[in-house]
């Protein structure tokens, strides 16, 4: 089973993604800010990220760059905020990178995912 790691400060967007995702039958984690999705990112090792851009702990973008260059992650990472255009160049220099802007449906959600992961 696919294992996702989600990041939102927003308690009723974890909801959603615990929901949607195990649903689907993905493992899911879940983290409030983006200082815990890099130490969440070494023990549960996740095969694909959820991030907001805009919350403590640095962020989205933060998280992103530094699971990238640091931790050496090339683990698909799908944004999803309702600041898409911060993030509008990871996606042009990274094939591994969406960008979905709140609010989201949970199906097109999943879709994306599957594709990300090539389970379709």
């Amino acid at each position: 089973m696919k294992k996702i790691l989600a990041a939102d400060d927003d308690e009723a967007m974890l909801a959603f993604y615990n929901a949607v995702f195990s649903e689907e039958g993905f493992v899911v984690d879940t983290v409030a800010d983006g200082a815990a999705v890099l130490d969440r990112c070494l023990d549960f090792k996740p095969d694909l990220l959820v991030l907001d851009v805009d919350m403590p702990g640095g962020g989205g973008e933060r998280a992103f760059v530094t699971a990238r260059k640091i931790l050496a992650m090339g683990v698909p990472v799908v944004f999803v905020t309702g600041l898409p255009e911060r993030v509008q160049g990871f996606a042009l220099f990274e094939e591994k990178v969406s960008i979905f802007q709140k609010p989201v449906k949970g199906m097109e959600l999943v879709a994306e995912i599957r594709r990300l992961l090539k389970l379709d």
